[in-house]
């Protein structure tokens, strides 16, 4: 019950969280609406000036339906037409009324309703006006919200930064002339810069930064208060038995929080450290990370963030393989390794299948926890997707998981008939296509597995299971921005055969597809049966009505969990 619970949450965050995949900051996430959003959205948008505020005793404060402040109109932003003659507007007003203040009145529908008015200063006033003038995207229309990412105007300093934050990571490239490079390592060494901007600062530099900038990085990187702890401990004892300040017990606790803040944005920090020096910080960042058992799990969760933008990034210059091996190390860890399997299935890495297998099957005996088993399952229908020895093994695996635990494994096929546990594959990088043997196919094909044989080269076969040409064309998200994948999931595809949940896990090879040769064929009583020439079969899938009603139900579970907490008791 409670690994279901588990699941059902994770399901839950991973459909209500969605981002841009490449977005400026791969770290950063918009905190409000831009005002060109605003403006976009909006059937009217005024320039308005206060001219009667309502009487102090009518402002609004819980309820918004009184006090309502006259404003004269300047200028129609959008939707002039709309206004006709009018002079005045009246809408909602929340605040100390200074008559005289322009304002940002935005109006939906006809005739409008006017939202709050929004506040605005000379400055920014003269920031609205540009607005409309900017290009839609690109480097031209960052270079303008750069020079308002610090400003004293919280208004204008929060929309530049959504504004990075919604742009296209290519856009934040092509900026790289125009970054005020001296700025952004200033603003990174400020105690007061906050950790969005920070992880936005840190993506700008592993942009415009250089060799100069690694010492910095590095210094904040791999800084670990718990070297120094035992002497600040010391410390502190020796304080107390010669009756000393109070204030010196605190040493420990002030480490630990300058620590804290050193580490503030970490998983930008982390790829800007490595897009700056390449492979060789991978070794570093292994062992202060990925090897700790001790390290803190926010940290390490942090690097798995930056391994992942680097994964997906191409202009990075460390091999996958490389990635990879850094990745792996995180099977290790009883808190990380459900994570990271659904990310070595997306990036093709076959070389733990047999690892994985035998996780799924002493589970408690390695010291996993159940949960664990879902992404093993999704990971080996991936790899029984593919070709040749490789997906025989996979179905070996999957009849074996089966056997074992029948039950995480029908959750594990649900949930990926929802798209809870998204199979995109990510793009090949330069080098990685390079290191693979021509005779192996296609360019782009996988890297021949230990023991695996290679498939007979043919560059103008297409892929044979639609299922994985579907996810050729996809890219990778975030474990925690799954969105269901791009294209049809492997329950939609009419050209291959899918087992119904809890089914034996046996894949139905398109007819198109070449005839195995004998010495590729393993024994029958090692691997579920394979169907070779049986008409595709209907998709076990759920209806729509199970599809929408199982998310609302779980909302409503959850809204009325929350209701009996905020009640609290009689």
């Amino acid at each position: 019950m409670k690994t279901t619970f588990r699941l059902l949450l994770a399901a839950a965050i991973c459909t209500s969280v969605s981002s841009p995949r490449a977005r400026a900051c791969p770290f950063c996430s918009a905190e409000t609406r831009t005002l060109s959003e605003e403006l976009a959205d909006s059937d009217v948008v005024v320039l308005a000036t206060l001219v009667e505020a309502p009487p102090e005793s009518k402002r609004p404060t819980i309820d918004p339906e009184t006090g309502e402040a006259r404003f004269r109109i300047e200028r129609a932003l959008r939707g002039g037409e709309q206004l006709k003659d009018a002079k005045t507007i009246t809408a909602i007003f929340f605040g100390e009324p200074r008559p005289g203040d322009k304002y940002f009145v935005r109006g939906v529908g006809s005739p409008p309703e006017w939202a709050i008015p929004i506040a605005l200063s000379p400055t920014a006033v003269k920031y609205v006006d540009e607005l409309d003038k900017l290009p839609a995207e690109g480097a031209d229309r960052l270079a303008f919200f750069q020079d308002f990412l610090e400003h004293e105007e919280p208004l204008l300093a929060q929309d530049a930064y959504d504004e990075f934050a919604r742009a296209s990571y290519q856009a934040l490239k092509d900026l790289k002339p125009r970054m005020q490079h001296d700025r952004i390592v200033t603003l990174l060494q400020n105690p007061q810069t906050s950790p969005s901007r920070r992880r936005l600062f840190f993506t700008m530099l592993g942009v415009c930064g250089d060799e100069r900038d690694v010492p910095l990085i590095e210094r904040m990187l791999l800084s670990d208060v718990r070297t120094i702890e035992p002497a600040a401990q010391a410390l502190t004892a020796a304080n107390l038995l010669v009756g000393g300040p109070l204030g010196g017990t605190l040493l420990s606790e002030t480490l630990s929080i300058a620590e804290r803040q050193e580490k503030l944005g970490l998983d930008a920090m982390v790829a800007c450290y490595l897009t700056l020096v390449g492979e060789a910080g991978m070794d570093k960042i292994d062992a202060r990370f990925l090897q700790d058992k001790t390290a803190d799990y926010s940290h390490v969760y942090s690097v798995l963030q930056a391994i992942r933008f680097l994964a997906e990034e191409e202009s990075v210059d460390i091999p996958r393989t490389r990635i990879l091996q850094s990745a792996r190390l995180l099977l290790d860890s009883p808190d990380f390794a459900d994570q990271v399997i659904p990310d070595l299935a997306r990036w093709e890495d076959w070389s733990v299948l047999d690892r994985l297998v035998e996780m799924y099957v002493k589970t408690d005996e390695l010291g996993y926890q159940k949960f664990v088993r879902e992404p093993i399952v999704t990971y080996l229908d991936v790899a029984a997707e593919q070709e040749g020895e490789l997906a025989d093994r996979a179905l070996a695996g999957l009849k074996q998981a089966e056997e074992v635990d029948p039950a995480a494994f029908k959750r594990a096929r649900s949930l990926r008939a929802f798209g809870f546990l998204g199979t995109a594959q990510l793009k090949k990088k330069p080098d990685d296509l390079k290191a693979e043997d021509p005779k192996a196919g296609k360019v782009g094909a996988k890297p021949q597995a230990a023991g695996e044989k290679a498939a007979p080269a043919d560059d103008s076969v297409e892929p044979p299971n639609p299922v994985a040409a579907t996810a050729e064309k996809a890219s990778w998200q975030s474990p925690l921005e799954v969105a269901a994948p791009t294209g049809q999931s492997s329950a939609e595809q009419p050209a291959a055969e899918v087992p119904a949940v809890g089914q034996p896990a046996a894949e139905a090879e398109p007819a198109a597809a070449a005839p195995a040769t004998p010495a590729e064929t393993p024994p029958a009583s090692e691997v579920a049966p394979v169907v070779r020439s049986a008409p595709p079969v209907a998709p076990a899938i759920p209806s729509p009505a199970v599809r929408i009603g199982v998310p609302l139900g779980a909302a409503a579970i959850f809204c009325g969990l929350f209701w009996i907490i905020l009640r609290g008791p009689a």
